[in-house]
C-alpha cells in the first residue's frame, strides 16, 4: 500500500501522520517502520518525555550521507526496526541522495517495511530538476529487492509541487483542506467525488457528493477548529480529512477520532505582527 497524506499548512497533517506512524509501529502489519524526518516533526516518537518512545532516533549527518550505502541502511533497519531518521544535512541533492539509499536499504530488507517520507514535495518535486529514481520506484515498482513488502506514506502540504508519478501511484489517500486552486486542481483527476470538498472552511458544495461525505445531511467542504495557545495564537485542535483507496473505501474523518499516545512536538510557525 502507498498512502498520500496531504493538507494545507496548519491543517494538522503532522499530528495525524504521527498517529498513523505510531499505530503501525506498534501494530502487527509491518516488521519495521522508518520515517525520513525532513523537518524534525516526529521527535515525539523517540523521547520518553512525550510518550512510550516506540522508535529509535538517528540523525542523518554528513557522515551517513556520504559514506553509507544501502547495505548500511539495510543493516540499521534490521537491527532497530522502528527508526526516525532526522535530516542532518541540507535540503536538496544531498538529502535526496541519502533518502534514495535509505529507501533502497528498506527495499533490500527481508522485512516488511513502511517508509514514511515527510515533505515529499522536496524529495520528489514535480519540477525544478530530476530526483533519484529510487524514490519514484518506491511507489511505481511493485516488487521489492529483498522478497518482502515495502509500503510507503508520503506527506506534503504542497500537493501541486510533488511529482504526479508519486501521487497517481498512491493507492490510498488521506486529504485535508487546501487554500489554493493549484492544489485542488492537482487532486481533481484522482478523486471519486468533487474536489471542492477540500476547499477550506466548511463551504457549501453544490455538486452531488456521496452520502458518506455529508455532514448532518449537508454537503459542505472539510473544516478545522482552532483554539488560542498560551500566547493567544490560534492552534489547530481538530480537522477533517477524507480517506479513499483502491478498494472503494470512502470515509470522512476528524483527527480527534484518533487517540494520540505520543505528543506531537513539531514546531509551528510564528505569526507575524501586522497591527491588526
Amino acid at each position: 500500500m502507498h498512502l498520500l497524506v496531504a493538507g494545507a499548512a496548519g491543517w494538522g497533517k503532522g499530528y495525524l501522520a504521527q498517529i498513523l506512524v505510531y499505530n503501525n509501529m506498534i501494530g502487527e502489519t509491518f516488521d519495521a517502520v522508518i520515517v525520513l524526518d525532513t523537518s524534525n516533526e516526529f521527535r515525539g516518537l523517540v523521547s520518553s518525555e512525550h510518550g512510550p518512545a516506540p522508535a529509535t532516533h538517528w540523525a542523518v549527518t554528513e557522515r551517513e550521507a556520504t559514506a553509507w550505502d544501502r547495505q548500511d541502511w539495510q543493516a540499521l533497519i534490521g537491527s532497530n526496526r522502528n527508526l526516525v531518521l532526522q535530516r542532518g544535512v541540507a535540503k536538496g541533492d544531498e538529502w535526496q541522495e541519502a533518502a534514495a539509499e535509505i529507501v533502497m536499504g528498506a527495499r533490500l530488507s527481508s522485512l516488511d517495511v513502511l517508509v514514511t517520507i515527510d515533505e515529499g514535495h522536496g524529495l520528489a518535486p514535480q519540477s525544478g530538476g530530476s530526483y533519484p529514481e529510487e524514490l519514484e520506484k518506491l511507489v511505481t515498482d511493485g516488487r521489492t529487492e529483498g522478497g518482502a513488502a515495502t509500503s510507503s506514506m508520503w506527506l506534503t502540504q504542497r500537493l501541486a509541487q510533488i511529482d504526479k508519478n508519486i501521487t497517481e501511484n498512491c493507492n490510498a489517500r488521506f486529504l485535508g483542506g487546501f487554500e489554493g486552486d493549484n492544489s485542488l486542481s492537482s487532486v481533481g483527476d484522482i478523486l471519486p467525488y468533487p474536489k471542492e470538498m477540500h476547499a477550506t472552511g466548511g463551504q457549501p458544495v453544490n455538486s452531488s457528493i456521496p452520502e458518506k461525505l455529508l455532514t448532518d445531511g449537508e454537503a459542505i467542504s472539510v473544516r478545522k477548529w482552532t483554539e488560542p495557545d498560551e500566547d493567544g495564537e490560534p492552534q489547530t485542535v481538530n480537522s477533517e480529512w477524507i480517506y479513499t483507496d483502491e478498494t472503494g473505501k470512502l470515509a470522512r474523518k476528524q483527527s480527534n477520532d484518533y487517540t494520540a499516545v505520543c505528543d506531537h512536538v513539531g514546531a509551528s510557525g510564528k505569526r507575524i505582527d501586522v497591527g491588526i
